[in-house]
């Protein structure tokens, strides 16, 4: 077992440089598959290249190819703290993961800021905590182990594609139909609305948010528009379109008349550490295909967008 772990460490250290050559993220997955089936233990600590701590799991399909590329959505990351550069206040990551976002961004920010977290899958929560310990960051995450949505309640939680492997950690969605959720393992959770958190907690400003829950964004903004209209943040948005099929709707017709007036929306597309920005009217969110991230951003924070991407 020494010796394949030995052997795992050389062939991670030996990927990192050629992680972006076309074809290297296959050959990466068939090792990495070949690696678990014969015996390695699948939670490994792994050193991101800008200088961050994670216990990965390997059987994760969102975590494993960080492990051996060291990155993980750099652009959006680089975006979010040159953003926060121009704004006081903290950063707001609802659908926190493992804390990808959430610890990279405390760790670029001043000490005074922090990074709050949402996480509402019991395991995910555990793993952001160990994760922000690893990087000495406890004091500067505030993590809430609840689903953000547009009222108080119990909700389910279906454990998604990440968990099929056996994975610990992973992603999930609140539950959507019968047949978006077949064969998914379930837990109950509890939902909040943000608005509420807010008014509890005092929290200050939070300019910069990034909101990645699976097609329930707009529960999420429903249950926000208190903070939507306070601080009129810049948000960073996962789109997946599959979810909001599956829910009979559509991306376009329930992010239109979630977000309060004056927001524009526009697609951002990742190359290196850098993001290209290009618009995108709301009404044509629901052509997208696959899975995009997407920012939203209040009219009066448009050049502060454009001065960021430059």
């Amino acid at each position: 077992m020494k010796l394949l772990e030995k052997s795992h460490e050389a062939f991670s250290r030996a990927f990192r440089p050629i992680s972006d050559i076309r074809g290297a993220g296959r050959v990466c997955r068939s090792i990495n598959g070949w690696c678990l089936r014969n015996g390695l233990s699948p939670i490994r600590k792994a050193k991101m290249l800008d200088g961050t701590h994670f216990r990965i799991d390997l059987r994760s399909q969102t975590e494993w190819y960080a492990f051996y590329s060291g990155s993980y959505d750099d652009a959006a990351i680089n975006l979010i703290l040159t953003l926060l550069s121009k704004f006081e206040g903290d950063f707001l990551d609802v659908g926190g993961n493992i804390g990808m976002y959430a610890i990279r961004v405390a760790a670029g920010l001043e000490k005074h800021r922090r990074s709050i977290c949402f996480e509402p899958i019991p395991n995910n929560a555990k793993r952001i905590r160990e994760n922000s310990e690893l990087n000495a960051l406890s004091d500067r995450l505030l993590i809430h182990q609840v689903a953000l949505s547009d009222k108080e309640d119990e909700v389910e939680l279906v454990l998604r594609e990440d968990f099929e492997m056996g994975a610990q950690t992973g992603n999930a969605s609140i539950a959507i139909s019968e047949d978006a959720d077949q064969g998914f393992k379930r837990i109950r959770v509890q939902s909040s609305r943000f608005d509420d958190i807010c008014d509890r907690n005092g929290f200050g400003p939070l300019p910069v948010a990034k909101v990645d829950i699976e097609g329930h964004e707009d529960f999420f903004l429903s249950g926000a528009q208190k903070y939507l209209s306070r601080d009129r943040p810049i948000i960073l948005m996962e789109i997946n379109n599959w979810f909001y099929e599956k829910r009979g709707t559509t991306s376009s017709n329930v992010l239109s008349n979630t977000f309060p007036p004056n927001y524009r929306a526009a697609l951002l597309r990742g190359r290196g550490s850098k993001y290209a920005l290009k618009s995108l009217p709301k009404e044509q969110l629901a052509g997208l295909r696959g899975i995009e991230t997407c920012i939203f951003v209040p009219e009066e924070k448009q050049r502060d967008l454009e001065q960021a991407l430059a």
